[in-house]
């Protein structure tokens, strides 16, 4: 009797199991994973050799430094890695609604500095002659894990994006701030500076920030089918940085004439007393910013064969330029297209990329190289490469 009870309640419960498992199966259509990594890296004045150097190492030229400007232009450097990984749940045979949930690691990093600044480095005091501004000087590295989940529909979609703020690093000078060389042997030095850093801790999950944001997508059609746009907003919200933020900022002046002879015997004392000056506070206490959420805009009209797109990027909390493109695709084929964009903005200037794209009953791939001359590192300033996969399983 024992032994018939046990078999008729594991029947019972493998039917129910079962049963659920049918009801599930019938809501669900079909299943897409998809991916999309967009790298991309650049400046506004040196080319592409200048970045190979400084990783690989080699010597840096002056071919390799890029054109000498007006010492106070303001000039902007960057790199971006972005990459999604995800699955969308179809709840319908014509695939316009159901969930989506993904992973995103987000590596950004940007300075904004004046061409001076990048001399003085780079090139020394010689040919330098008047005062090198400071303001609009600014930086940020940071690396954030986020997860984004929600509901998509056949124009709308809703979602929460939670985040793990793994690095965050934000620097920027007074509006007041310069470096005076107009003598070459003594320097007058004014800086305000303000950083900020969030390092990474060794717990997988506890981390010393976290984000929540909304992800708000809308797309549409013409009736005519020949018109469409989109505009996506993504991971618009707030950061939370718990304890542990290191801060440093200070209201100094003073004038550089460079090292004696007995701190160039000992550049320890030096070092050590230069660390001691610039010790960073600790603060213990919560802060919130607005996360680097990004607003993307894209619309296209499409004729027989003939696709003319354009559209707009922007990053919040960034030294990347709000980007615009316009581009032509053309399609020779029910399952290819591919085309030609000039894209404007970033960590560069002007840019001419093409793309091609494949697309079937279940798999979609799309490859832009976002500047062609990127082919010849000592000519291009920037380089950027966006490709996305998806497989439809079911």
């Amino acid at each position: 009797m024992k032994y018939l009870f046990l078999i008729l309640f594991f029947g019972i419960q493998f039917n129910c199991i079962g049963g659920q498992a049918d009801s599930i199966q019938k809501r669900v259509e079909s299943i897409e994973l998809y991916s999309s990594t967009n790298f991309s890296i650049g400046s506004t004045h040196v080319p592409l050799s200048f970045f190979k150097k400084n990783y690989f190492g080699g010597f840096i030229n002056d071919n390799d430094k890029g054109n000498n400007n007006y010492i106070n232009k303001i000039q902007r450097s960057g790199l971006e890695l972005d990459i999604n990984i995800g699955i969308k749940i179809h709840n319908s045979k014509n695939n316009i609604n159901g969930w989506y949930f993904s992973i995103q690691n987000m590596i950004t990093n940007g300075l904004s500095y004046r061409q001076g600044l990048f001399d003085l480095i780079f090139r020394g005091n010689n040919n330098i002659r008047n005062d090198i501004l400071l303001s609009k000087t600014s930086f940020h590295f940071r690396n954030h894990q986020i997860f984004h989940f929600g509901k998509f529909y056949e124009r709308f979609s809703l979602g929460l994006s939670l985040g793990n703020i793994l690095q965050e690093v934000n620097g920027n000078f007074g509006n007041n701030d310069l470096i005076g060389v107009s003598d070459p042997y003594n320097w007058d030095i004014v800086v305000n500076p303000n950083f900020e850093l969030v390092e990474n801790t060794s717990n997988l999950l506890n981390k010393n920030g976290n984000s929540l944001g909304l992800d708000i997508k809308y797309n549409d059609i013409s009736k005519s089918n020949k018109f469409k746009y989109c505009l996506e907003i993504r991971n618009l919200g707030l950061i939370l940085l718990h304890k542990n933020i290191k801060k440093m900022n200070y209201d100094t002046s003073f004038i550089y004439s460079g090292l004696a002879l007995d701190e160039l015997s000992d550049i320890s004392n030096f070092s050590n007393d230069l660390t001691n000056n610039f010790e960073p506070e600790i603060i213990n206490k919560n802060q919130w910013l607005v996360t680097p959420f990004t607003i993307k805009a894209d619309v296209l009209y499409q004729l027989e064969k003939i696709g003319v797109l354009g559209g707009v990027f922007f990053r919040n909390n960034s030294q990347y330029l709000p980007m615009s493109y316009m581009g032509i695709n053309y399609k020779n084929h029910t399952k290819i297209e591919y085309g030609t964009k000039l894209y404007y903005g970033g960590y560069n200037h002007l840019q001419w990329g093409i793309n091609a794209s494949y697309k079937s009953k279940r798999i979609k791939s799309e490859l832009n190289l976002q500047n062609c001359f990127s082919l010849i590192p000592s000519l291009a300033t920037s380089f950027g490469l966006l490709l996305k996969l998806s497989w439809k399983i079911t």
